[in-house]
C-alpha cells in the first residue's frame, strides 16, 4: 500500500505480464491528487510499466482527472509505459463520457494526430 487515508487508498500489485497495477480506491480528489501525482512520477522515474486501475474509485473530481491525464501526458512524452485499464467504475465512466476524454485515456492504435 503506497498511500492510505480515510477515504482513499493506493494498492499496488504485479499483473501477470509484469506491469505494476496501481489501483486507486475510494475518492480521488484534490486532497490526495498531489500524492497520486508523486507516486506516478516515482514509477515513471523507476521505468517500470504501470497499469492504472480506476475500477474501485467511488468518486473523482477535476483535480483527480487532471492528475490522471497529466500522468499519461508526462509518461508518453518521456516514453514511459503507462496505461489506464479500460475497466472503470460507473462514476468514473460517467465523468469520462461527460468530459469527452476517452480518446486521451485510450488512444486508438495507429491513429494519427
Amino acid at each position: 500500500m503506497a498511500l492510505a487515508g480515510p477515504s482513499f487508498e493506493i494498492r499496488e500489485t504485479v499483473d501477470g505480464d509484469g506491469a505494476l497495477r496501481v489501483a486507486l480506491i475510494g475518492e480521488l480528489d484534490i486532497a490526495v491528487a498531489d500524492a497520486v501525482e508523486q507516486r506516478l512520477r516515482q514509477h515513471r522515474e523507476d521505468g517500470r510499466p504501470v497499469r492504472l486501475d480506476l475500477s474501485e474509485l467511488d468518486f473523482i473530481d477535476s483535480s483527480g482527472v487532471q492528475t490522471v491525464v497529466l500522468g499519461l501526458k508526462h509518461a508518453r512524452r518521456s516514453g514511459h509505459e503507462l496505461e489506464v485499464d479500460r475497466r472503470v467504475s460507473s462514476s468514473v465512466e460517467r465523468l469520462i463520457d461527460m468530459m469527452g476524454i476517452g480518446a486521451q485515456l485510450w488512444p486508438v492504435e495507429g491513429a494519427g494526430g
